[in-house]
């Protein structure tokens, strides 16, 4: 069988004989042109690729030798300064520097140490733990005169499952937040400071249910709080649920501040069972939700704007290895902590939904 090239003449219309090797040439003139521009686009991305490795290479080296610094921004022996002991060493095996050196930064609620990391060279080297849900909510609330935008940061993750509660004295009169909203009485709130979630969601909570109060907040950090609470002070306090639970006979874990339950303490209502119990208006009940979402941002950690991407991918490698760590599991269990990681992406949607419900939260965030 012959095969011919097909054309669109029609049919008995007289052939036309042009010397074909013109046609053949420029046939073959574009495919060459075709070939050079898939070879060249293909040269392309492989120098792309090989760039994009060669920056991870290097990014990953850089950290060889390294001091990297965390920064916590309350005192020894609180939740703060727990999670960032617990990760040092496993954060020093993942990222291959010499050492981890963490740094108590106290004062004004933990926003000291907060600005220290979001204003430190931004090599890196430096990262925190900070309390994320009161940074939110001092964004929100503007009334500090805070430089942060908390929508700016790079976010590296989250090791903690560790929901918030608001606790009264086991021998006290509030043996339930019911009896709590219905006393009528004007109580005293201790929280870790003005800048932490704590603080923020106690003073939201307590005017979304109508709660006559003041806030104390004159502590460095959970421990400090615990202490004060043990020793008589307030009429409630707010903590996380591993500082309650060492404290379970000295206190009565009254209000969960999320909308899922806790499996360690099961008898202990949430925020919005009760909201839903007492009927709150619709715009309150949105902010308890909210509220729910933001104090969920737990033990957050980040580094400050404008860390060169490669690297703070390497950063948050490294985070994930460490939070999956068998042994960082175990030393977190045995330390009574609970471990529920979270991403970066988490943290950062989180953070964004929560600064675009502003609305919501500026009347809840009163305090007088």
């Amino acid at each position: 069988m012959t095969l011919s090239h097909s054309t669109d003449r029609p049919r008995n219309t007289p052939r036309t004989r042009p010397s074909r090797r013109p046609y053949r040439t420029r046939r073959v003139l574009a495919g060459a042109s075709a070939l050079t521009l898939l070879l060249t686009a293909v040269g392309a991305c492989g120098h792309k690729d090989a760039g994009a490795a060669e920056a991870a290479d290097s990014a990953r080296s850089f950290y060889n030798g390294k001091i990297l610094q965390v920064i916590v921004p309350y005192g020894p022996g609180g939740g703060y300064d727990q999670w960032a002991r617990a990760l040092a060493p496993y954060l020093q095996k993942y990222l291959g520097v010499a050492t981890v050196h963490v740094d108590n930064k106290l004062g004004s609620g933990g926003l000291l140490g907060t600005s220290e990391i979001y204003d430190a060279e931004p090599d890196g080297l430096t990262i925190g733990d900070t309390n994320a849900g009161g940074d939110v909510f001092n964004q929100i609330d503007d009334t500090l005169g805070l430089h942060l935008d908390m929508s700016k940061v790079n976010w590296i993750g989250r090791p903690d499952g560790d929901p918030h509660l608001i606790v009264t004295h086991a021998d006290g009169p509030y043996p339930t937040f019911a009896k709590l909203v219905d006393g009528g009485h004007r109580i005293t709130a201790l929280a870790t400071g003005k800048g932490s979630a704590d603080y923020n969601a106690t003073v939201i909570v307590f005017n979304a249910f109508k709660v006559p109060f003041r806030m104390s907040a004159a502590f460095t950090g959970s421990s400090d709080e615990k202490e004060a609470f043990v020793g008589g002070k307030g009429a409630t306090a707010s903590l996380s649920a591993s500082d309650a639970l060492e404290i379970t006979d000295k206190a009565n874990s009254v209000l969960l501040m999320s909308e899922t339950p806790f499996d360690e303490l099961p008898h202990v209502p949430t925020v919005i069972q009760e909201a839903e119990k007492r009927g709150v208006d619709s715009g309150t009940l949105r902010a308890l939700h909210a509220l729910s979402d933001v104090m969920d941002l737990g033990h957050a950690f980040f580094a400050p704007p404008g860390v060169p991407p490669a690297r703070l991918a390497v950063l948050r490698d490294a985070f994930r290895q460490a939070v999956r760590d068998p042994g960082f599991a175990a030393a977190v269990k045995k330390a009574g902590l609970f471990l529920e990681p979270e991403s970066d992406a988490f943290l950062t949607r989180t953070v964004d939904t929560a600064l675009g419900q502003r609305a919501l939260f500026e009347e809840l965030l009163r305090t007088g």
